[in-house]
């Protein structure tokens, strides 16, 4: 699946998100991230409907190497969450920017988003951070 949406915004802790429509966007976990955890064999994914702060943590994943968790790029609501990843977790090693998305959210401001990195200040982020 290739997701039909605006430029990636990442937070430093390897969140993404990306708009779909008006105040509607996907969020996931970069690349990066996925390489970094290895085979991923389950997902606690966050839950519909709630409302999570900005750093606050909403679910977590769980690979062959370790758990790590999984935190609020921005203040959002979680609007509704990839059931898929439910029975193919492996969707966020394989597709991670696409049908590996974790949540469709709704920041509760979405100017926030603005303050996130761009795909280029990430990557540089990224490089110059875990070198």
């Amino acid at each position: 699946m290739t997701i039909k949406a605006g430029p990636f915004y990442f937070s430093e802790s390897h969140e993404w998100i990306s708009k779909k429509a008006d105040n509607i966007f996907y969020m996931g976990i970069s690349d990066f991230a996925q390489s970094e955890l290895g085979d991923v064999v389950y997902i606690t994914l966050p839950e519909a409907g709630k409302i999570y702060q900005k750093g606050e943590k909403i679910g977590e994943i769980e690979s062959v190497k370790s758990v790590s968790e999984i935190y609020a790029p921005v203040s959002l609501k979680i609007l509704s969450i990839n059931s898929n990843l439910n029975d193919s977790s492996e969707l966020i090693n394989t597709d991670p920017h696409g049908s590996g998305y974790i949540a469709m959210v709704e920041p509760l401001n979405s100017s926030d988003v603005l303050d996130l990195m761009d795909k280029n200040t990430y990557e540089s982020f990224v490089s110059s951070n875990h070198a």
